[in-house]
């Protein structure tokens, strides 16, 4: 695909409205972008030849891999207005680096906590969807790191509910099931309880954008998101309606999964990353997509962890 370099802001999405960005996460499968969006254009990478001679044998013979996606939580993954084309900077990356070693890969939306079984069991040879690495995780797969996030809490603008991250009992908060997100509210909530407090009362929704309606509409008090896509609903939402609260923490990279007999493979993607960390394209696609403060200075397969 020809390289195309639109002016765009941050979060090139911003003249889609929510309601929008949540009929872009309904359904379907693919890749590429679209002038319809105002989404950044994928840039044009060739294949290394040394690079593509690290995969294995049957995935370079088939030429493509199947890449389980929870195509909902932009602006990393979420769906284009045809109902069937993924896009976001997550996959612009990873679709980078599989040309680099000569792939092509075949985007299969699911549920988020479909992705890591999908791997394990051959449905899907990667997993691709804003999974921040932890150890639980690396137990089940191996994980691929290219992309740093923590996690950000935001409120309706003024925060009319005074909720404080650091003490949300008896708050009501949104949250994508199954995400650190969901772990770190229950982790909270249960906190609150052990103090003699409220629990918070945590509402746990399939998708982000869902989440993010609930506190729109003054249904849940705040959520809690990673930091591009907490960014993208506020820009998405429009000025005077959500805003940040309190300060992103926990920092910590996202991973692209393979199965954990698959470390071939994996390493075949961390190269490809590091190659293109070398020659300039992934910080130009993360420039594009306004999210270059989470770029690492080099990819690791199952890198440590602080937990």
């Amino acid at each position: 695909m020809a390289l195309h370099k639109p002016k765009s802001a941050p979060f090139a999405l911003g003249a889609l409205s929510l309601a929008g960005a949540l009929a872009l996460s309904a359904c379907g499968g693919g890749d590429g972008g679209t002038e319809e969006t105002g989404a950044p254009e994928a840039p044009s990478v060739e294949a290394d030849e040394e690079l593509a001679a690290l995969v294995p044998d049957d995935i370079a013979e088939a030429g493509t891999v199947k890449v389980g996606v929870e195509a909902s939580y932009p602006p990393g993954e979420f769906l284009d207005e045809d109902g069937e084309t993924v896009l976001g900077f997550n996959v612009d990356l990873l679709d980078a680096a599989l040309a680099k070693l000569g792939l092509e890969g075949q985007w299969e939306p699911t549920a988020f906590d479909s992705i890591i079984i999908g791997v394990n069991t051959g449905t899907y040879d990667l997993g691709s969807s804003s999974f921040t690495i932890t150890e639980e995780r690396m137990e089940q797969v191996n994980m691929v790191g290219y992309f740093s996030s923590g996690t950000q809490w935001f409120a309706q603008a003024g925060n009319p509910e005074e909720v404080d991250p650091d003490n949300a009992c008896g708050m009501r908060v949104a949250v994508q099931a199954d995400t650190t997100h969901d772990t770190d509210i229950e982790a909270r909530s249960e906190a609150c309880v052990e103090a003699g407090e409220d629990p918070i009362i945590i509402q746990k929704f399939e998708n982000q954008p869902l989440a993010t309606e609930t506190v729109v509409s003054g249904v849940n008090d705040a959520s809690l998101a990673d930091m591009p896509t907490s960014a993208y609903a506020l820009e998405q939402t429009g000025e005077g309606v959500l805003e940040f609260i309190g300060e992103q923490y926990d920092a910590a990279p996202y991973g692209i999964l393979t199965d954990k007999e698959d470390e071939e493979l994996a390493e075949a993607i961390a190269a490809a990353f590091n190659a293109l960390i070398e020659d300039g394209t992934y910080e130009e696609i993360l420039q594009e997509w306004g999210v270059d403060a989470g770029g690492l200075e080099s990819s690791e397969v199952n890198p440590s962890t602080s937990e």
